[in-house]
C-alpha cells in the first residue's frame, strides 16, 4: 500500500487503517484485523520518519527495527515470543548465566483473584508477563479488588494491538509477583539498558522507574549527548560498581542474536535480569542527534529471524 509523502495525508492514512482494524475487531473479524498489521507498520514508519520504508535496503537502526517487525508479522518468531515472555525467559537466563541473576518469583498464576496476599511481603511488584507498561508496585495494605480489576485489564488484550509487534501475539497472558528491588535510588531501581549487536554491547542507556531519567553512555561509561525523548531528566549517574560484570552478562545473553536489548538492574552487589527486547519502542526510536540512527544501524548486520 503506497502512502503519500505529505505528512498530514500519511497521518490520515494511518488513522484510516487503525479505524478499519478496530471495526473488524468489533465485528469479530480478528484475523482480518491482524492481516492489516503490515500496512499499519509501514504507515507508522512513514508518519514518524517522514518517508516510506525502504525495507529491502534498510540501513538505519529504525529501518532495521521495522524490517524485523514486518518479517515477524509475516512469518512469526517463536524464539522472540518465548524470550519476550517474562516467565518463560527465565529458563534462558538460568541456562545462559545462572539463576542467581533472576529476581525470585513469589507467585505466578492466571487469575489475580488467586493471589495469596497473606504470604506476600509489604512491598511487591505485580506484572503481566507480556508486553510493556503492565506492572505496578503494590504497597500493603492495598485494595485487592482494584488490583484484580487492573490485572484483568492487562490480560484482556494482547500487547500486539498497541503497535502491531506480532511476537507478542503468541505470548499467553499470565501474572507474576516479585519482591521490590531496591538500589537506594529514590526513583529506582535504575534500569541499565544494553543495546547488543551480535553479542557485543555497543550502547548503554540508563532509565528510572518513572521513566523520567534518560541518559546514554558508551560501554566505558563515557557520557553521550543522545536522546529519543522530548522531555527527560539527565542527572549525573555514577558508574555502577558491577558494570564490567553486567557487560559480560549482556554479551552472554545476547550471543546468537544480530540485535537485542538486554535490561539489567544493579542493587548493591547484586545484579538482576530485567528483560530482553527485540523491537524497542516498537520502532519509534527517534534519535537526536539524527545521525545516531545511521550510526547505530551500522552496528546491526541484519541476518533475518532466528530459526526455531
Amino acid at each position: 500500500m503506497a502512502l503519500s509523502h505529505n505528512g498530514l495525508e500519511a497521518t490520515d492514512a494511518l488513522q484510516a487503517l487503525l479505524d478499519q482494524a478496530s471495526a473488524l475487531r468489533t465485528d469479530g473479524r480478528e484475523a482480518d484485523a491482524i492481516a492489516l498489521g503490515p500496512d499499519i507498520l509501514r504507515a507508522y514508519y512513514e508518519v514518524e520518519q517522514g518517508r516510506p520504508l525502504d525495507r529491502a535496503n534498510a540501513s538505519t537502526f529504525t529501518e532495521k527495527l521495522y524490517r524485523r517487525m514486518l518479517d515477524v508479522h509475516e512469518s512469526g518468531c517463536p524464539v522472540y515470543s518465548t524470550l519476550s515472555d517474562k516467565i518463560r525467559v527465565r529458563d534462558h537466563v538460568a541456562s545462559r548465566i545462572d539463576e542467581r541473576f533472576l529476581t525470585p518469583l513469589l507467585w505466578t498464576g492466571d487469575d489475580a483473584r488467586e493471589i495469596p496476599w497473606e504470604r506476600l511481603p509489604g512491598e511487591v511488584v505485580l506484572k503481566c508477563n507480556e508486553g510493556s507498561g503492565k506492572g505496578a508496585l503494590l504497597l500493603s495494605p492495598c485494595d485487592h479488588g482494584a488490583v484484580e480489576a487492573m490485572a484483568a485489564g492487562w490480560q484482556a488484550e494482547s500487547f500486539y494491538w498497541r503497535r502491531r509487534e506480532y511476537h507478542y501475539w503468541d505470548v499467553p497472558r499470565r501474572l507474576l509477583i516479585e519482591p521490590r528491588l531496591d538500589d537506594g535510588h529514590p526513583d529506582g531501581p535504575l534500569d541499565y539498558i544494553f543495546f547488543c549487536f551480535a553479542g557485543v554491547p555497543r550502547l548503554l542507556q540508563v532509565g528510572s522507574r518513572s521513566h523520567t531519567i534518560h541518559r546514554f553512555f558508551t560501554p566505558d561509561w563515557e557520557p553521550i549527548e543522545l536522546t529519543y525523548r522530548k522531555e527527560y531528566l539527565a542527572p549525573p549517574i555514577p558508574r555502577p560498581a558491577k558494570l564490567d560484570e553486567m557487560l559480560e552478562i549482556a554479551a552472554t545473553l545476547s550471543s546468537g542474536f544480530d540485535f537485542v536489548r538486554v535490561d539489567l538492574y544493579c542493587c548493591g552487589t547484586d545484579i538482576r535480569f530485567g528483560e530482553m527486547t527485540f523491537t524497542p519502542c516498537a520502532g519509534r526510536v527517534l534519535f537526536q542527534p539524527k545521525e545516531w540512527d545511521a550510526r547505530v544501524g551500522e552496528w546491526w548486520r541484519y541476518e533475518g529471524l532466528p530459526k526455531g
